[in-house]
């Protein structure tokens, strides 16, 4: 297994992003954000573009969206936990994800890029990183 470092030129140059090839003829990744609210959680996540569509959350999702907002509180004891392309661990987002025991990884530059709605991952809250599970 090879471990390549790259850099994004929308996120601090001090917040190395990890892509980890798993198995060979594969496309599996590791990223690396920031540790917003402990814990492990894996399953289907779902994208939100648009904060208005929230209410067609299904309830157990993992939701990555390009920023926290005050709009997710109602919504929060449905997820199983948070992906954020901008945002800090002292964001809105990561207070409500460890209110909830959520885990939450915040601050991923290129996040809606590279996962899509129905993609199985698993967050590290502790540790920040999110990885795609094939």
């Amino acid at each position: 297994m090879q471990t390549a470092t790259v850099l994004y030129k929308s996120t601090s140059q001090y917040i190395p992003r990890e892509v980890v090839p798993i198995k060979k003829n594969t496309v599996p990744f590791k990223l690396r954000g920031l540790a917003a609210s402990a814990g492990i959680v894996e399953g289907p996540c779902t994208i939100v573009r648009n904060l208005e569509d929230l209410h067609t959350l299904p309830e157990g999702t993992i939701v990555v969206c390009e920023f926290p907002s005050p709009r997710l509180a109602p919504y929060m004891p449905l997820l199983k936990g948070l992906v954020t392309k901008h945002g800090g661990p002292n964001c809105i987002g990561s207070g409500y994800a460890r209110e909830h025991d959520a885990p939450a990884v915040v601050g991923i530059g290129d996040i809606m890029d590279v996962i899509h709605t129905g993609d199985v991952i698993r967050i590290d809250g502790a540790r920040g990183t999110v990885e795609r599970i094939d």
